[in-house]
């Protein structure tokens, strides 16, 4: 072989570093399509792997998720194997058929975030409920009708973020989310919104909550917005309890999207809170909230 000629890798090798390179730079995936034929099928799927409302850098557009799948040009293997992360609100799709095709074809899906109306529940949790999500957010009335308490559902579930606010519970319904959470049977971490704490209620959901479901090891409690003193805040005495501004900093999509790329959302940050709990590094022992001085990570 000649001096000048270009090194020649092993495929494997050669495989590793255009996938690496796709990995980290991922809005570079285009470009290296077009590189050759084999190149094209090794990365092809990588560009669907996160899929947010209107793509970024770290993302793929939902539209152009929709625009894959009406194309036939690809099986529906392809969207089940590579589509990993999808991150969906009421507008993000022309209509609701549209998000019940997307969770039906990509069902390969370990995190998903997804806001839809009320009415929407019944049609697609048996979709979310096939794909067995890791982390999932969602409103409670689309979980609420999928846990059954003799037929365990969710069983791969390790994450959920209720997104309603629970002011607009029923007494009733409120009274029974412990027993259904309790029921998730991998659940660990826990989070949602409850303003009405904002605003100088008792705690008693959640100390509900801690209570029955012994083997969460996080239960957050986030306001709609993030101009609440965390300060004049109830407190609960259970080390697993903590309050966290989930739109604040770099904002709920930055966080879910650092997360995917192996970085710091909101629960690693409650994960690092809880531990430094456990240890005695937070003063005073009663806080329940994050401050600058603890050191923890954002982003």
């Amino acid at each position: 072989m000649s001096s000048d000629s270009p090194p020649v890798f092993p495929p494997e090798l050669e495989r590793e570093m255009f996938e690496t390179a796709a990995h980290f730079h991922p809005e570079t995936i285009f470009n290296l399509l077009l590189v050759s034929r084999h190149v094209h099928e090794w990365i092809d799927g990588m560009q669907y792997d996160t899929v947010t409302s209107e793509g970024d850098r770290w993302s793929c557009p939902v539209h152009a998720l929709r625009q894959a799948m009406q194309s036939n040009s690809k099986p529906a293997t392809f969207f089940h194997r590579n589509v990993r992360h999808l991150f969906v609100f009421g507008g993000d799709l022309d209509n609701e058929l549209d998000v019940e095709e997307a969770l039906r074809v990509c069902s390969g899906i370990k995190n998903l975030v997804l806001s839809l109306r009320r009415s929407s529940g019944s049609r697609i949790l048996p979709s979310i409920v096939a794909m067995k999500p890791q982390r999932l957010s969602l409103r409670w009335d689309s979980i609420l009708i999928s846990i059954h308490p003799h037929q365990p559902t969710f069983t791969c579930l390790t994450h959920l973020f209720i997104l309603d606010n629970f002011l607009a519970f029923s007494d009733g319904a409120l009274a029974r989310l412990p027993w259904h959470v309790a029921q998730l049977p991998v659940l660990t971490h826990l989070a949602m919104v409850n303003t009405a704490l904002f605003g100088g209620g008792d705690p008693v959901l959640e100390k509900t909550i801690l209570a029955v479901c012994k083997a969460l090891k996080v239960l957050i409690v986030s306001p709609e917005e993030p101009q609440f003193g965390m300060e004049y805040l109830p407190r609960i005495d259970d080390i697993r309890f903590v309050y966290i501004n989930i739109q604040d900093a770099v904002g709920f999509l930055d966080e879910w999207l650092a997360q995917t790329r192996g970085g710091i959302d909101f629960w690693a940050r409650a994960d690092a809170f809880v531990e430094k709990k456990r240890h005695g590094e937070i003063q005073p022992a009663s806080r329940c909230w994050i401050e600058p001085a603890d050191d923890i990570s954002v982003g």
